[in-house]
């Protein structure tokens, strides 16, 4: 059965005859089904954030700048398990990155406080709170994975619309606390596993990294490594050029992110707590939070401005 909360086709008609604050709010629009969850903005599609049931995963499979170019892609054949933007990890040896025979499964459970709402004209944000248990293969089928969840997971999502900054935004924040099957999980995984992006094949070729210390040396095929506040993949196409940053809390584990970049044979951005030098414990009763900020822009962004977004974002 699907289910629609104020429905993207809705949105452009309930623009007329509004004032600035009752417009932002009806402008945006949230649509869920039993497979995906939609926010338009104006009636155009901003990001579809997808969970249908037996995918490995759930994730941020579209978005949109503010002027409708999309910024990411969704399981390319040369790497089906890249899903545009994605969180996994391993948990006690189970690779929950990969989607192969024996990978783990973080299996949606229910999606609550669903909202969109106004804040100034001009800016509007919608989001909702998803409850996710990560369980290994072998339990994905069971009924109520409660006792068999290694993480448990409280996945809030927030994607915000600033036409001041031609910006769309979106707030990841994950709330994990240790699951019943586990009296402690090991954290690991390899150099690049976090919260990853992929982006449009087209923008492959015009595609080059930028972190808060400066332009990233990915020349040839060049992996890079580098800790950092913020990173930001610019996109110098020219007619449709697009900025995409990714901002991390200093107070997630490990402090700022360790951003994985490439560029050959594919762009790719991935923030990671640097799992593959150091594993992270913790034991049954603990919890531990992860927050990011995703932002993309219809132009290139300058170093100088991304800064200054960076000292800007309040946690």
């Amino acid at each position: 059965m699907k289910t629609q909360l104020w429905p993207c086709l809705l949105a452009a008609a309930a623009l007329f005859g509004s004032d600035s604050s009752t417009t932002a709010q009806s402008a945006i629009t949230i649509e869920q089904t039993t497979t995906n969850l939609t926010v338009c903005y104006q009636g155009r599609k901003m990001m579809v954030y997808r969970f249908a049931p037996g995918q490995f995963k759930p994730y941020v499979g579209e978005l949109f700048t503010i002027t409708g170019q999309p910024v990411l892609r969704d399981s390319p054949s040369d790497h089906v398990h890249h899903h545009g933007l994605m969180f996994a990890i391993k948990a006690n040896g189970v690779n929950f990155w990969e989607e192969t025979p024996g990978c783990g499964f973080e299996r949606p459970v229910k999606i609550t406080q669903v909202q969109s709402s106004a804040n100034n004209p001009g800016t509007a944000q919608a989001g909702f709170t998803q409850l996710i248990h990560w369980v290994a293969a072998a339990d994905k089928d069971t009924a109520d994975t409660t006792a068999c969840a290694l993480l448990e997971e409280e996945r809030t999502l927030t994607l915000v619309v600033d036409e001041s900054k031609q910006e769309v935004s979106v707030l990841w924040e994950s709330s994990f606390k240790v699951g019943a099957k586990a009296q402690e999980v090991v954290l690991t995984g390899a150099n690049y596993h976090g919260l990853g992006l992929r982006f449009p094949q087209d923008l492959d070729p015009v595609a080059s990294h930028l972190n808060a210390k400066g332009p990233v040396d990915n020349s040839g095929s060049r992996q890079d490594i580098s800790q950092a506040r913020w990173s930001a993949v610019l996109f110098n196409a020219d007619a449709k050029p697009r900025t995409v940053a990714v901002f991390g809390d200093p107070d997630n584990a490990r402090g700022n992110p360790f951003f994985f970049t490439m560029l050959k044979p594919f762009s790719y951005l991935s923030a990671t707590q640097q799992l593959d030098q150091k594993e992270l414990r913790y034991q049954r009763g603990d919890s531990f939070k992860l927050k990011f900020l995703v932002a993309a822009y219809p132009d290139i962004r300058s170093g100088e401005f991304l800064n200054q977004r960076s000292a800007a974002w309040k946690h």
